[in-house]
This record gives structure tokens, sequence and C-alpha cells, in this order.
């Protein structure tokens, strides 16, 4: 659906400077044959346009933001499971309606009240044709007359007049009425009221269908003229008619449009016709909308090996992986406020967990497999799943993976397996950098985030009793201190339980009032500290709501 809202919005966006195009250009010349049929001409253009894909070997600012939107749009559709807190693995709940569901129903509710409109209009025409006086012309129209006063108009083939007006001024409407069947701008009509069934948000559909309304009009008051009627008594007879109303949006009215705008149009002297080259500049305007609707491709060869180091150099090589993977996963909630509060949500099919137990053997997704072998079957997997959710859901969907492991599993095994996790997300990154042309941080980050939790193989035992049998052991191996947002230390926390540790958290949120949002926890782990121990501290933290993590 994300897809869809990107071609509506495209389609729209084109067609609002293909309708200022011609309002600017040609709405005031006299070849009103020719306008229509540009007006229908960029009409189609702006349904097809959103269709062409355009590469170009620059990215400039225009072509930055509508990918941006498309990203939006594509990213709102991915249905989520809380990634937990601890690490962000493998902690599911049931999806609330998204932004992006809102929106498709509103725009849904807006389809099917203008064709449900439309649909009044059409039944209301149908039974007036049907309830008058029905006589064929030889020219193939149908005749209704009417007792009582209406409106004249025309639809399809059939001329709806009252009596009066027959009797009254029969010969001119009924030769105005019949230029527009014969000119079939009934057709013209009904393609502009599809247009607004998908578009009625766009004021630019609407616009359009006024502007090809008026054309339709002057071109049946150039055919009454064109027969020998006299203008000035005709135009005297627009002027008494003008007090009507046309109750059918999809019919041709006698006395539709602006009176002035008609009467002037029958005064001006013919437009020269090498007016008609003004069309042209559609060709540029038409150029432009291309150009940023383009994707960016950068041809150059970059070097895949110079962009895949570069790339690892940005990852921290030297740097601690525990808290390489926790900055990145808290860049990633920090990105937005949905993130922030741990609401984003994530697929079960978009988490790749690799469980390592006593014995040091390894699975990935369930599925036994060779530490050598790790990092070319995630990175394929990862890859695999995108494209298919691109394929098959039209959905940007970020990947997540994991590592959980028993209580005993040495730390540096579980260092081990997150470097090889983390190679994995580096080389697929300097892949994309290497196709795109781009290598910087902030793009990479919304292509393919670098997403990996980590935590004690038992974690989903913990949800129902989180901290086990551990709320009475002192922990020795962990420094906690908490800071205001100015950076002081308030509080320092050592040689704890974490029933201890939990109760003086809320005891310090509560004085802090309004700024508990403020809050900075620091962190140091010593060396010899048990990861899962590690897991439970973090998972106290984030349910007291404290997000704000640093390590030392």
């Amino acid at each position: 659906m994300g897809a869809f809202f990107i071609y509506i919005l495209k389609s729209s966006v084109c067609l609002v400077l293909f309708y200022l195009f011609f309002r600017v250009l040609l709405s005031k010349e006299t070849f009103h044959r020719f306008n229509r049929v540009a007006l229908l001409g960029v009409l189609f253009l702006s349904l097809l346009i959103p269709f062409i894909e355009v590469t170009t070997n620059h990215q400039v600012e225009v072509q930055q933001t509508m990918l941006t939107i498309e990203q939006v749009l594509l990213m709102a559709e991915m249905e989520p499971a809380t990634v937990d807190a601890t690490g962000g693995v493998a902690v599911y709940e049931v999806a609330s309606l998204s932004w992006i569901e809102i929106l498709l129903l509103v725009y849904l509710a807006g389809i099917i009240f203008f064709a449900c409109r439309n649909l009044y209009s059409l039944i209301r025409l149908f039974r007036l044709i049907h309830s008058g006086k029905r006589e064929k012309l030889e020219n193939g129209t149908t005749l209704v007359v009417h007792e009582q006063e209406i409106a004249p108009f025309s639809w399809m083939k059939y001329i709806v007049i009252s009596r009066k007006d027959l009797e009254e001024n029969g010969r001119e409407i009924l030769i105005h009425e019949a230029a527009h069947i014969r000119h079939r701008h009934s057709i013209d009509l009904l393609v502009a009221d599809i247009c607004i069934f998908f578009q009625w948000f766009n004021p630019g559909a609407w616009l359009l269908k006024q502007e090809l309304q008026n054309i339709h009009e002057y071109e049946a008051d150039e055919t009454v003229i064109n027969e020998g009627v006299n203008a000035k008594e005709y135009q005297l007879l627009l002027i008494k008619k003008a007090v009507g109303t046309r109750l059918y949006s999809m019919a041709n009215s006698f006395n539709h449009s602006s009176l002035k705008k008609r009467i002037t149009m029958m005064l001006k002297e013919r437009t020269n016709r090498w007016a008609r080259l003004k069309l042209l500049f559609v060709v540029p305007v038409m150029g432009g909308a291309l150009y940023a609707f383009a994707q960016p491709e950068v041809k150059e060869d970059l070097g895949l090996n110079t962009v895949r180091e570069v790339l690892q150099s940005k990852t921290g090589e030297d740097q601690d992986i525990f808290k390489f993977v926790d900055d990145e996963m808290e860049a990633y909630y920090n990105r937005s406020p949905k993130n922030a509060e741990l609401k984003y949500k994530i697929r079960e099919r978009q988490t790749h967990i690799v469980k390592v137990d006593a014995n040091g053997q390894l699975t990935l997704n369930n599925k036994t497999i060779a530490k050598e072998d790790l990092k070319e079957v995630l990175k394929k997997t990862m890859v695999e799943h995108k494209r298919l959710a691109k394929e098959k859901y039209n959905s940007a969907e970020d990947q997540v993976g994991g590592v959980l492991f028993s209580p005993d599993t040495p730390k540096e095994q579980v260092k081990d397996l997150l470097s090889v996790m983390r190679d994995a997300f580096v080389e697929i990154r300097a892949d994309i950098a290497q196709t795109s042309g781009n290598n910087s941080k902030e793009y990479l980050d919304k292509e393919f985030p670098i997403l990996i939790g980590y935590g004690d193989i038992s974690i989903k035992d913990r949800k129902k009793n989180p901290y086990n049998n551990s709320t009475t052991m002192k922990i020795t191996g962990i420094h906690l201190k908490l800071l205001s947002a100015a950076g002081k230390v308030e509080k320092e926390i050592t040689n704890f339980t974490l029933a201890e540790l939990e109760r003086d958290l809320k005891d310090f949120c509560t004085l802090q009032g309004d700024k508990k949002n403020e809050i900075t926890v620091s962190m140091k782990v010593d060396k010899g500290c048990e990861m899962g121990i590690v897991t439970d501290v973090k998972t106290v933290l984030r349910n007291n709501y404290l997000l704000k993590l640093n390590y030392q």
C-alpha cells in the first residue's frame, strides 16, 4: 500500500504542475479543440510519468526529499514486535493500528464518498431521462422533453429540455447541446470524475475538470455562432438562463460555466495558430518531474574493498563489541519518537537469532550451523528476506540480528559471535554503498541499520519472573551513576541486589519528577561480570524507563 500512496503522491504533483502550466500558457487561447486535447493529454501524462524509471548520476535535494517520503511510507507498513529492551530480539506484541492504515481508511472513505455521490447523481439523471417524453432525432440523438422547468443539459446521446425552453429558444439550445454530444464531451467528464475518485484530495484534479468543462462550453458556443445564430441574441439568452443550477455533475449543462468567461471568449479575436507551440513548454515541465522522481545512481566504481575498509573503521573495530551494538541500537531508538519509546515493531520474519548452548553448539534460526559459515549464511538470509519483503509486501523491512547464550557461556565466545554478526551487517552495507555510490552513515542507517541484540538464552522465561532467583544476590561487578541533564552525577549505585536497584531507581525517579526523562545512566561493567547479570541490570533500567544508557 505504501507504493500505491507513493504513486498517488507523484501523480498528484504532476497533475498540479501540468494544470498550472496549462492555466498560465493556454487557458485564454481560442483554439478550443486543441486545448481540450492538451488538457486530456496532460491528465494522462500525470498518470503515466510515475511509472517511468529514470536514474541520475548525482543526487540533488529534491530527489532526496522524494526518497525520504518514499522511505517513510514504506517503513510505516512494518508490522512489529517490540524490540526487547535488553538487546532487541524475540518479544512480540499485537500490532496496533498504524498511521499508514489510518491514512488508508481516510483515503478509501473519500473514494467511497465521491463514488456514491456520483452514483446518486447518475441515478437522478436516469430517472429524469426516463420520466420525460422522449423523441428520436435524425442524428441519432434522443430528445427528452419535460413539462416542468429544468435547466437544459445533455449526457451521452440524450438532450433534456423543458417544454418552455424548447418552444422559446429551442433552436439555439439544441444546437448547443448537440455540439456537446457530437464532440463526446460526456466521455471527458467521465474520465475527469474517475481521476477525482482517486485524487479527491488534490485541488489540481478539481480545477482540471472545471477547466475542461469551460472548454466544452466554449466549443459548443462556437458551434452555435457558426450555425448562423445571432451572437448578441445568443449572449442575451445565456444571460437569461444564467440563473439556473446544474444538478448533474457528469452532464453538460446549457448554462454551465462562468457567463463572463463565455461571452468574453465569443468576442475574443482568434489566436494565432503559432501559439499552439506553447504546448512544447510541457516538455521541460515533464523533464523536471522525471528528474525529481529519478533514483540517484552513481556509476563510477568506488572500489568495493575500499568501501568495506571505510565502513569497517566506522563501526568501531577497536572498540568493545558490546558497547558498539548497544550504541547502534540506542541510536536507532533515538532516530524517531516511536523508537525512543521502544514501540518500534518488528515482524518475526525480520529477526535472525543465533543461539549458543553450554557445549558451544550454534544454531541460526533454529538450524545448526558452523561458526565459519555463519557470516555468509546470515548475509544471504538477511538480504533475501529484505528482497522478499520488498517484492511481496512492498515494504522496506529492517533486519534484526540477535545472539542468545546460556549463562555459563564465556564472554569471549559471545563477543566473537556478535563480531561475526556485526561483520555481516557491515558487508551488506558495503554492498549497498557500492551500488548506490553513497557510503555516508546517515544513508546506510536508513537503508540497512545495524540492529543487533544479545541476552541470556532463558530471557523469555524471565519475562514471567524477570530476575529469577537473583533478586537477593549482591552484584559487585557493575557500577552505576545517575546523571542529570547537565551531566552532574546525582547518585551512584554499587554492590546492590536487583530488588534494591529497582527500589532505588523508583525513589530517584520520583524525586526527579518531570525531569525524569532527562536522566542518563552511566554503566561500568567489570571484565569478570557474567553477561546474564548485565542483561538483568539492563532489564531493570528499561523497566524504569531509563533509556539513556552510556557505557564506560
